[in-house]
């Protein structure tokens, strides 16, 4: 009756466990770049100064990747896509056909050390946009990678954010780095068109730069 009862228990453990989602809080991030070239001329945030991620965007945009020295001459945004699929590490084994009894045999004894119970595959994307200061876009980069993050009945999901932050740091190091190279006609568009202070009017600029957004749906949500 015992061993009825703890394989019960351990079910439900098990249960539970392969149900818990690990997810990747964008709010709470703290997102670093290593890129401090200070190539591309100094860009305002093309988004409300007052949300709740902005510190967030211009820590990661001006800690060193822009030359904030100089007066602002267009704008920039960045955003966070996560997209997240559960998977269940076993699926395989299931998908055999075996029996209870069989499942038991294989699979509790590896819980008990720690198999993962369940998990999901991550896809990020990062985005980095650069607007000249009539608001028109002047350059628009991407970089995505994709993992896979277990839970077991030791350890849950609540490290995802942490490595969700890790994983974006990577992914805006290398679009700074491109962006970077490329400093030369970047500067030379946004000097074109010139610094944002000789723009007053500022209700079409916003217009612009929302209307890219619109038509492009892949890029709307910030966070």
């Amino acid at each position: 009756m015992r061993n009825k009862h703890f394989i019960a228990a351990l079910l439900v453990l098990c249960w539970a466990f392969s149900g818990c989602v690990s997810f990747i809080d964008t709010h709470k991030m703290d997102v670093a770049s290593k890129n401090e070239s200070g190539q591309i001329l100094n860009l305002k945030f093309a988004g409300d100064a007052g949300e709740q991620y902005a510190a967030q965007a211009e820590k990661l945009v001006k800690s060193g990747f822009l030359d904030t020295q100089g007066e602002e001459y267009g704008y920039y945004d960045v955003r966070f896509e996560v997209i997240t699929k559960d998977y269940t590490p076993w699926t395989r084994i299931l998908s055999h056909g075996l029996r209870m009894p069989i499942i038991d045999v294989i699979l509790f004894p590896l819980f008990l050390f720690g198999a993962p119970t369940g998990g999901q595959e991550f896809t990020l994307v990062a985005h980095f946009y650069i607007f000249d200061s009539n608001g028109n876009l002047v350059k628009h980069y991407s970089n995505t990678n994709a993992y896979k993050q277990s839970v077991n009945l030791y350890r849950n999901g609540s490290g995802a954010t942490k490595r969700g932050t890790a994983e974006f740091a990577k992914l805006f190091d290398v679009i700074f780095d491109e962006a970077a190279d490329q400093s030369d006609a970047i500067n030379a568009a946004l000097q074109k068109a010139g610094p944002i202070a000789n723009n007053t009017n500022l209700a079409e600029v916003q217009a612009n730069i929302d209307r890219f957004f619109l038509e492009n749906p892949y890029a709307q949500s910030r966070m």
